[in-house]
């Protein structure tokens, strides 16, 4: 029979192996890059200072924990390049406040000029019109961005009238059916190479769009978002997020292992008391 002091000890060390590495990071082990997200790494790393990517942040509040800390990392990689980048939402309006904050923050961090330097554009409905339109002119769609600013003097917009033949490398952060949108009306027709993100359990979902070449790189969940932290050297919310969840694990297996050492220690002395009272 358990105590409720042993009880209340497990719960006292799942808190601590939780919280400690988000309180106080350190690593636990290297997250050594998968071929899948260095498809996405080595693209955008191979571009030149001066091109333009886009990045769609197709998520809302609900996979924040996963995409936004691969958002993040996405765009210090970005602006670390000097990389011009178009900020989208076409999932939902709740993405839209997200893009908005990450581009500021990482933009301000790293000495970027909003509207030259990035942008954010809003949310519009009915996908495939939509990138259709980006396609052949972005301000037509897109009159104003997510501030409310008129589009039509913005000179990343000037540098950048419209994705086809413009945008060096697109990036889908989804959480729903957005990738497979933005390679039938977007990549495809538009002529430029795409990358995803997504949440860990939407992984093999996307994973058959990466295995036919449609995009050369695929990020999945937390642990993607990690890996990219390393390649950029920038450890964040993903790399403590990890750890976290790496000595959660860790620990959960000790527990089963402690627990059955004790439970059949049991048995036998109850099978040997057994024996000698016969």
């Amino acid at each position: 029979m358990v105590r409720t002091w042993e009880r209340y000890l497990l719960y006292a060390l799942i808190v601590l192996a939780v919280f400690l590495p988000l309180i106080f990071p350190f690593d636990v082990w290297p997250n050594l890059p998968t071929r899948e997200v260095l498809g996405v790494f080595n693209t955008i790393d191979a571009l030149q200072p001066g091109d333009t990517i886009v990045v769609a942040v197709d998520f809302d509040p609900s996979s924040e924990p996963e995409l936004y800390p691969m958002l993040l990392a996405v765009l210090r990689h970005a602006f670390s390049k000097d990389l011009h980048v178009i900020g989208i939402n076409l999932f939902g309006p709740a993405g839209t406040g997200l893009g908005v904050k990450a581009l500021s923050d990482v933009g301000e961090e790293m000495g970027k000029v909003d509207s030259e330097d990035y942008v954010m554009l809003g949310f519009k409905p009915n996908l495939p019109a939509v990138i259709s339109q980006l396609n052949s002119d972005i301000r037509e769609m897109y009159r104003s961005d997510a501030n409310g600013r008129s589009t039509a003097d913005m000179a990343i917009l000037q540098r950048t009238p419209k994705f086809q033949g413009n945008i060096k490398y697109m990036v889908d952060l989804a959480a729903g059916e957005t990738v497979r949108p933005w390679v039938a009306f977007g990549s495809a027709p538009g002529g430029y190479p795409m990358g995803a993100g997504c949440t860990a359990v939407s992984f093999a979902d996307y994973f058959a769009f990466y295995q036919s070449g449609q995009i050369n790189g695929l990020m999945g969940g937390l642990k993607a978002a990690a890996e990219y932290e390393e390649l950029i050297g920038e450890k964040g919310a993903a790399s403590a997020g990890m750890n976290s969840q790496s000595i959660v694990h860790v620990l959960l297996v000790l527990f089963i292992i402690v627990g059955n050492i004790i439970f059949f220690k049991t048995l036998l002395q109850k099978r040997a008391e057994a024996g000698g009272n016969a």
